[in-house]
């Protein structure tokens, strides 16, 4: 039944678009597929930034609008992705002591806690919002490093926590205009992380790859290993200056070299190879040379990201690019010839109800499975409380059964006569015969 079904609502902010993306899964977490999906043009934000707050509620409003029509009733809260390069990252050392006992949870969270407090120092109440935070090279009195060490006995715990983070005045401005809808915020993700987790395989996240999306306005890159984030950055180059290098070299305007770029994505050639644009043409070779000059500035900054890194080692499973930009003729054809690593362009995850998918729809498919496997693992989580419980209960009432048994041993020893021992073990297996 549909008030059964755990409902989600996944938003991505683009700088060209905004999109909604609303799906289900049902109670025992076993089918998931999306209801809806809305696109429309983004306004008041550019490079990432709400630079006019009533023409990016007004579109923002146009999409929940849109997706409500669509679906025929009301939503009441969404998660949201964040990414600018006002995303900052930083790596640090900790170590916490205490008396020697069994690690818990709360234990890796006060690691993350000081982490952060040396990281942010004064700032660490309010300034800041964690984005994403992971820990590794676990070490347990300082000896060799373990996977995970919640339910081990020491008295030290060390590792090196990753922190990525961003100014909470740039997410307090956007959940202020979701509220203003009447919207809640359900989470709110690192753009990076949903994009790579709405694109890659289990195994290739696994592996070390590094994970591209060439957006409208930026471009993010994603290191992860063993299913955890190693590194990630963000530079402002995305399709908007692919089409500004148009722009100036035809002396025309940005909304006519966005309209070429689409012809040229959609391949709307003329038969002399070229595009045609008013009463003038383009040659297919001049658009294929500032997709290249262009694409050598993403190239760099894909190559010293991974060299500052210090994973370069770690990337069994390549390069993998996605966004809007990565359905351009040439971009992944001059990446593969300037990268030593193999690339390739990946689309999103298909889930059934989505008929159309394009690159640029990582993010917001990303959020969306970010959300469901929230929602598994607590939904796991509760079927483990209620074993434990069951088997406490049961643990409760195999004492009591043990107490009868005693009882009945002590009344066969008052008895007398060889016959002891075979009465004894007749009633006490005939008891536990009826118990199981």
């Amino acid at each position: 039944m549909k008030d059964k079904k755990i409902m989600k609502v996944a938003l991505d902010i683009g700088n060209h678009s905004i999109k909604l993306l609303m799906g289900e899964m049902n109670s025992e977490c076993t089918k998931i597929s999306v209801l809806d999906y809305v696109k429309v043009r983004s306004r008041g934000i550019r490079k990432s930034i709400i630079e006019d707050s009533e023409a990016f509620y007004e579109s923002l409003s146009e999409a929940v609008q849109e997706l409500t029509n669509k679906i025929g009733y009301a939503i009441d809260k969404m998660s949201v992705g964040i990414g600018s390069s006002g995303v900052i990252s930083r790596t640090k050392n900790i170590g916490i002591s205490f008396e020697e006992k069994e690690i818990k949870k709360e234990d890796l969270d006060k690691l993350y806690q000081k982490a952060k407090k040396e990281i942010f120092g004064a700032k660490v109440d309010g300034y800041y919002r964690t984005l994403y935070c992971e820990a590794y090279n676990i070490k347990i009195n300082n000896a060799k490093i373990v996977r995970d060490p919640v339910g081990m006995i020491a008295k030290e715990l060390q590792a090196t926590v990753y922190v990525v983070y961003i100014d909470e005045a740039y997410v307090e401005k956007i959940v202020e205009i979701i509220n203003k809808l009447g919207l809640e915020v359900d989470n709110i993700y690192l753009n990076s992380y949903v994009s790579a987790k709405g694109t890659l395989d289990i195994e290739s996240r696994k592996m070390g790859i590094a994970h591209v999306d060439i957006g409208y306005a930026s471009t993010d890159i994603i290191l992860l290993k063993n299913n955890k984030v190693l590194h990630t950055k963000t530079i402002q180059i995305g399709e908007m200056h692919y089409i500004s290098d148009l722009s100036y070299m035809l002396k025309i305007s940005k909304e006519m070299a966005q309209e070429i770029l689409e012809k040229f994505k959609n391949k709307e050639y003329e038969s002399d190879n070229t595009i045609k644009f008013d009463s003038k043409k383009v040659s297919i070779r001049d658009i294929k040379d500032v997709i290249q000059a262009r694409t050598g500035d993403i190239i760099d900054f894909i190559n010293l990201t991974i060299e500052d890194s210090g994973f370069n080692g770690y990337l069994a499973k390549g390069i993998v690019l996605t966004g809007g930009v990565a359905d351009l003729e040439g971009v992944l054809e001059n990446i593969k010839g300037k990268i030593g690593y193999p690339v390739k362009k990946e689309l999103p995850i298909k889930i059934k109800g989505l008929n159309k998918y394009s690159y640029g729809d990582a993010v917001v498919v990303g959020i969306f499975f970010e959300d469901l496997e929230k929602e598994y693992r607590s939904y796991q989580e509760k079927l483990r409380e209620q074993e434990n419980v069951n088997t406490e209960e049961n643990d409760e009432e195999m004492e009591e059964k043990i107490d009868e048994v005693d009882e009945i041993l002590e009344e066969e020893l008052e008895e007398e006569g060889e016959s002891f021992f075979n009465k004894a073990v007749s009633k006490t297996t005939k008891f536990f015969k009826e118990f199981f």
